[in-house]
């Protein structure tokens, strides 16, 4: 008995810690100063859309992966290490290539090693999406909030950018009425073009996650981009989430 209270409360403890995703930098700073590794893992993810370039927050990152890549040989070691090298790459600080480099010949494994390589590939693109992202850099200037990055990304006429902000709304739930709008507005702007599988990817997110919030009145623009998208995958995509409006 006793032991199965004890299960039971670490196993409460563990998706409490899980779900307490850092939301500003300085808690993104407390995490990988003293949290969790599990909460380090999932906040290392949420840092994709953070808009964070400072050593303030990624120099915490790079002593993590210093510290623990050399013996990941593990599969959860080997995630949590894989995790912190794409963090890394998120900063679009070059200050950090070295070590992204480093974790490139020296993972003990090859699937660590991988994630590096695509750590090298990504960072220079992070340079450059940060700036849509959060515009004024933390800490010089204030850090936005979710919803205002959520609302740069789907103003920054990039497709990686459209797919991240509306995978946030879609999985988070996220129907603030401007969000919808500005989804709408943007599905509206770009659904006639044509695209590669990538872009038709990107432009289906968005109609997913217009089309999750189940408002009425958008139900017409998934229609018009079933109908009328020159991208056979964004018409098929399309098709198939205005199954949402039949529930």
């Amino acid at each position: 008995m006793l032991i199965r209270s004890l299960v039971f409360w670490v196993a409460l403890t563990t998706c409490l810690s899980a779900s307490a995703l850092p939301e500003t930098p300085e808690e993104y700073i407390t995490v990988f100063k003293s949290g969790w590794r599990i909460d380090k893992e999932k906040s290392a993810e949420t840092l994709a859309w953070a808009g964070l370039s400072s050593p303030l927050v990624f120099d915490l990152v790079e002593q993590e992966l210093l510290s623990t890549y050399p013996t990941a040989k593990t599969r959860v070691a080997i995630n949590y290490a894989s995790w912190l090298v794409k963090a890394l790459s998120f900063s679009g600080n070059e200050k950090y290539r070295p070590t992204i480099n480093k974790v490139t010949t020296d993972g003990p494994h090859r699937k660590l090693r991988n994630y590096a390589k695509w750590a090298q590939n990504n960072l220079a693109q992070y340079t450059m999406l940060n700036k849509l992202i959060s515009p004024n850099p933390w800490p010089e200037f204030p850090y936005p909030s979710l919803d205002q990055r959520l609302t740069n990304m789907l103003n920054s006429n990039n497709l990686e950018l459209f797919r991240i902000a509306a995978k946030r709304i879609h999985y988070k739930h996220n129907y603030n009425p401007e969000l919808l709008k500005l989804l709408d507005t943007t599905i509206k702007a770009h659904y006639k073009k044509s695209f590669n599988d990538n872009g038709a990817d990107a432009m289906a997110w968005l109609c997913k996650a217009l089309a999750g919030s189940r408002v009425p009145e958008y139900k017409l623009t998934i229609e018009a981009v079933e109908s009328e998208a020159d991208s056979s995958r964004l018409r098929l995509s399309a098709s198939i989430y205005l199954a949402y409006y039949s529930d």
